[in-house]
């Protein structure tokens, strides 16, 4: 019971200690930093948006493809 309640402690110390450390060496103040994280969050996402099209995109073609190839497959099995 002692071990868990000091590694709860430690867990808890080392929280409170980062949020203080984090707080200490922030590069701006909080509405500032609050703003560059939307505009991070949102490239990200646009990003992820053109990406996941391209994705469907390219897997489209591929589907395609393999419905062209099976069908030309199944035209050479008929011809043997």
């Amino acid at each position: 019971m002692k071990r868990q309640m000091t590694g709860l402690m430690m867990l808890v110390g080392g929280g409170v200690l980062g949020a203080g450390l984090g707080l200490l060496f922030a590069p701006c103040a909080g509405e500032k930093s609050r703003k560059k994280m939307m505009r991070m969050g949102k490239s990200i996402s646009n990003k992820s948006d053109r990406m996941m099209r391209d994705l469907s995109d390219r897997m489209d073609e591929l589907a395609d493809s393999m419905t062209s190839m099976s069908g030309k497959a199944g035209k050479f099995m008929h011809l043997r």
